[in-house]
């Protein structure tokens, strides 16, 4: 005689395959989730850090923010930021949700780097807000220009 399963063993463990599924993939969700905010709360830190290391090297920001720093920060249509940094804010965002959640605006006359909350009110953003300490608000700079 054949030992085998019978059809309603293959159907009970199927289902339970099913619910353990069921459970398992909304917290795989939000494990992903929660690594992508910590990965924008990473890379704003370091922006703000590099450019923040380029005003105390230099004396004064650069206009062209790729100088200052490797993250890339965007204009207000999303785009990829080219403009003057001396003039026009910078974004942060997350550019694989089309969520911007942060404005840097430099200004050489106080030294002085601000990152503002300008959240759109997705989860994404709300996020890594909550999480920002000390990365918020006015940087007070000082600047020595000791390469030049």
């Amino acid at each position: 005689m054949k030992r085998a399963f019978t059809m309603i063993e293959l159907v009970f463990v199927i289902v339970i395959l099913g619910i353990l599924a069921s459970m398992v993939i909304p917290k795989m969700a939000a494990t992903r989730d929660d690594a992508e905010v910590v990965s924008g709360l990473q890379r704003i830190n370091t922006a703000v850090a590099e450019i923040v290391t380029y005003y105390t090297a230099h004396g004064r920001f650069d206009d062209n923010l790729s100088k200052m720093t490797g993250e890339v920060l965007v204009d207000s249509a999303k785009n990829i930021f080219v403009g003057n940094f001396n003039t026009t804010p910078a974004y942060f965002a997350n550019l694989a949700r089309s969520k911007i959640c942060l404005k840097l605006t430099a200004s050489d006359s106080n030294g002085t780097l601000t990152v503002e909350d300008v959240r759109d009110g997705s989860s994404y953003c709300n996020a890594l807000i909550d999480m920002m300490d000390t990365t918020l608000g006015v940087h007070k700079i000082g600047g020595s220009s000791i390469y030049n």
